[in-house]
């Protein structure tokens, strides 16, 4: 296993068996010596070695990885190195991309597996990001980086939670799993709005600026650290740098400020312009106004608090039964004025109503609605 490493002495060496190595290495190798050479141990039962660096490089020596440690405990009976205190550096193409320190370690199966332990510390060197947890896998050959238990990550991109870390450094690829929560970063989160994403599994492509899954998400946006707007669907992702979340089955956005909430397939959500878009089959209901109104496309505006709806739609005040049918219809949501465009068809119980005309404009609440435009036909039911 040792034999293909090379090794820095740096201090003094402690055997467990200390004949044959002592004559292999002649009587002036001591405490005061740096040498830099291949060794081999693989007969000795034992060895421990204090302020050493280890290093593995590939059958090109090509470096994978460099171990700089406080103690190394080699156990050839076990084929494994124990180290205290590793301070490491792994490669990718001779080039640094992970600096990691840990409080301990071991180096398997030939040098061709790290195992890492205690108040991990892995910092990117090319992603510019920060994994902190307990544990650490380095897998040169398969070139996967695992990291787990008590994770968290930071990066300019966002923040991070979860219970295991896998990264795929070729691919510009992390994939994050367990009680995974994700936040956005910006400059001052007490003034600025933040996004928080939960899931079960999230997928990030730093270097598209892109994270998405195929396992239900939860999407939450903070203002002057209070929640706001919440969006749930099956699977979905983000567009970090555009700021675009989109979610995809069993949608529902919750508007806590106005109050309304959205149920679709599919949604669109342009966080820094306030936008809205469902291009798909959809429900708003206002719960407070007991308003419902359904449509087969849809878009919102929340800073000016207004929807727009078209195709199908059909507005319902559960309160006092009345009915609204047309084209296209512009929702003033503070106000809850209603602008209904094309074939537009009004109904009403108390008193029994009917207005047909091209436009309209009314309160569902209140049972008042003017219906102009084109011919009107007015039907007054008596009770």
């Amino acid at each position: 296993m040792v034999k293909s490493w090379r090794l820095m002495a740096l201090g003094a060496i402690a055997l467990a068996a200390t004949a044959g190595l002592y004559q292999w290495l002649g009587p002036g190798f001591g405490p005061r010596s740096e040498t830099l050479t291949e060794i081999g141990v693989d007969n000795e039962p034992g060895l421990n070695l204090h302020n050493v660096t280890l290093e593995q490089p590939d059958k090109n020596g090509v470096l994978l990885w460099r171990v700089k440690a406080r103690e190394v405990v080699y156990r050839s009976n076990q084929q494994v190195a124990l180290v205290t205190g590793p301070d490491s550096e792994l490669f990718q193409d001779g080039n640094v991309i992970y600096r990691v320190t840990a409080d301990q370690g071991e180096i398997q199966n030939n040098g061709s597996v790290i195992f890492l332990r205690g108040h991990i510390v892995a910092t990117g060197i090319k992603n510019g990001s920060v994994l902190r947890g307990q544990e650490l896998e380095w897998h040169p050959k398969e070139d996967v980086l695992i990291v787990r238990r008590q994770i968290t990550g930071t990066h300019p991109q966002m923040r991070a939670s979860a219970e295991e870390a896998k990264v795929y450094n070729r691919q510009n690829r992390m994939e994050l799993k367990g009680q995974v929560v994700a936040n956005t970063v910006v400059k001052d989160p007490k003034t600025q709005p933040w996004l928080k994403l939960k899931a079960e599994k999230l997928v990030w492509r730093w270097d598209q600026e892109h994270i998405d899954t195929d396992q239900p998400i939860r999407v939450e946006q903070f203002k002057n650290q209070t929640l706001t707007n919440v969006v749930t669907g099956r699977r979905g992702g983000m567009d970090l740098a555009k700021q675009v979340v989109n979610l995809q089955e069993a949608v529902t956005m919750d508007l806590l400020e106005l109050p309304l909430q959205l149920i679709s397939t599919a949604l669109e959500w342009r966080v820094a312009d306030q936008q809205v878009q469902v291009n798909q089959a959809l429900t708003v209901i206002h719960p407070r106004e007991k308003v419902r109104i359904t449509a087969q496309r849809g878009t919102m505006d929340l800073k000016a608090q207004a929807v727009v709806l078209s195709q199908q739609v059909v507005a319902v005040g559960e309160r006092n039964q009345s009915r609204l049918s047309s084209d296209r219809l512009t929702w003033t949501v503070k106000t809850q004025d209603l602008l209904a465009e094309g074939q537009v068809h009004y109904q009403q119980v108390n008193p029994r109503l009917n207005l047909t005309g091209n436009r309209g404009l009314g309160r569902l609440q209140d049972k008042t609605f003017t219906v102009d435009g084109g011919p009107v036909v007015t039907e007054i039911q008596p009770p």
